[in-house]
């Protein structure tokens, strides 16, 4: 019975060697895979910045002017979200770079040396006293550089999950707008707000350190969090805690990685706000409104020449400032959310059931210019011209618009101005002013 126990025994702690030097061993290798990915994901990271591009986009299109600061809101989190994870790979990059470069100068010299040293005695002493060990230095940069992967995804499991939450509750929301009273679907983003805030209230008492050693604020703490964090975070409210927690309770024995996090913050934001500038992001926060009209000044987001690698107008488009021809074909952006906008001015089709659906389908055609002819004008140096349009789609963009011709044949040679104005209402007005400069063709 003895002999079996021991077996039993030895073959545990055979078995428990066994996985703890694999483990050790997959620690002291990881970082052949660590600079592996993080070179390519600095790759990958900077790529999604075009996915904020394209999502902004689509909220400009489809969102009512009235939701742009929402959607704001939305695309902001996201891109400061990959601007953190971007920091936090390119950081990582360099500090395992660094590390390696460590590592091989400790192969060769092991540490430093007094005997050997270029410098006098008295100067390298000095130099030294202010100057980590080697392997002290080589440890705690391995140290940081293992610990950005778990932070870099928890910041995108955390902002991602947001974003999309806020995406699906937007879309809900529009969905049911018609259906249901604003108030009963606003309840879910104002348990949201309370969940986030009471967390942050009661999670800045508790830390208090008078308040550590009370049990009942601390329970009160702990619930606050277990389902603030399953309100905010959903599914992945333990995943995220769980990485949270082991940085937290660890804060006394490493305070450098909290310098860490808080560089990632710093690098971070700056990239998030030059991002943002490269973006149509600004124009959310406008709150959908047109630029000031300044026909003194040429805006190069106005001519079709202008914009050869644009992804998205925001704004109707001539061909160039300067016009040789005798007519000026304009292009008039139709945003998806135009539909409601224009629901008080134009006429819903009414079909005809004694005509063929060919004839049905064409007078639906008619009837949906006709209604952008009745909310989208022209003027010619002020002066009103009577445009007809045909439907359009941009070739570069690929937005779907009108387009129409503004003959110049009675205009003088040189300076003249085109305004656009889209009036879906008298307290709903856009208007656009191009400037060009009307010359012979030679």
């Amino acid at each position: 019975m003895n002999y079996d126990t021991n077996n039993e025994i030895e073959l545990d702690n055979s078995s428990n060697k066994t996985t703890n030097s694999w483990l050790q061993r997959l620690k002291d290798e990881s970082w052949e895979a660590e600079l592996l990915v993080s070179a390519i994901a600095i790759f990958g990271t900077f790529q999604l910045f075009e996915v904020i591009d394209w999502a902004t986009n689509k909220l400009i299109n489809t969102l009512d002017p009235s939701q742009y600061l929402v959607g704001y809101a939305i695309v902001f989190i996201g891109l400061f979200a990959i601007s953190i994870l971007a920091s936090m790979f390119v950081i990582h990059f360099f500090l395992r770079a660094y590390w390696i470069g460590l590592v091989g100068l400790n192969s060769v010299f092991p540490d430093y040396s007094i005997e050997d040293s270029a410098y006098s005695k008295i100067y390298t002493e000095k130099i030294l006293s202010i100057l980590p060990k080697l392997e002290d230095s080589i440890k705690k940069v391995d140290e940081l550089c293992s610990v950005i992967f778990s932070a870099a995804f928890t910041f995108l499991l955390m902002y991602s999950y947001m974003a999309i939450l806020a995406c699906v509750y937007l879309l809900v929301f529009n969905m049911l707008s018609s259906y249901v009273h604003t108030y009963i679907l606003l309840i879910p983003l104002v348990l949201f707000i309370a969940a986030m805030l009471f967390q942050m209230v009661i999670g800045t008492i508790a830390n208090l350190k008078k308040n550590k050693e009370k049990e009942n604020l601390q329970i009160l703490y702990f619930k606050a969090v277990k389902y603030g964090s399953l309100i905010m975070i959903g599914p992945l409210y333990k995943s995220i805690l769980q990485v949270s927690m082991i940085f937290g309770s660890n804060f006394k024995k490493n305070k450098s990685l909290a310098y860490l996090m808080l560089s990632f913050l710093i690098v971070g934001m700056p990239l998030a706000v030059i991002q943002m500038n490269k973006t149509n992001i600004p124009y959310l926060i406008k709150n959908g409104l047109s630029i000031e009209s300044d026909d003194l000044k040429i805006n190069p987001s106005y001519y079709q020449s202008e914009n050869t690698n644009s992804t998205f107008l925001l704004a109707p488009e001539i061909e160039s400032d300067i016009i040789k021809s005798e007519v000026v074909r304009v292009f008039i952006p139709i945003f998806d959310n135009e539909k409601k906008m224009r629901e008080g001015t134009c006429d819903a089709y009414v079909k005809d059931s004694n005509k063929s659906k060919v004839e049905q389908r064409k007078e639906e055609r008619l009837n949906f210019l006709d209604c952008y002819r009745k909310y989208n004008t022209i003027y010619l140096n002020e002066e009103k011209k009577d445009i007809d349009f045909l439907k359009y789609t941009h070739p570069i963009t690929k937005q779907f618009g009108i387009i129409g011709y503004v003959p110049l044949n009675n205009e003088k040679f040189g300076m003249q101005t085109i305004t656009i104005k889209k009036e879906f209402n008298q307290e709903n007005i856009r208007s656009w002013s191009i400037p060009f400069y009307y010359t012979q063709n030679n």
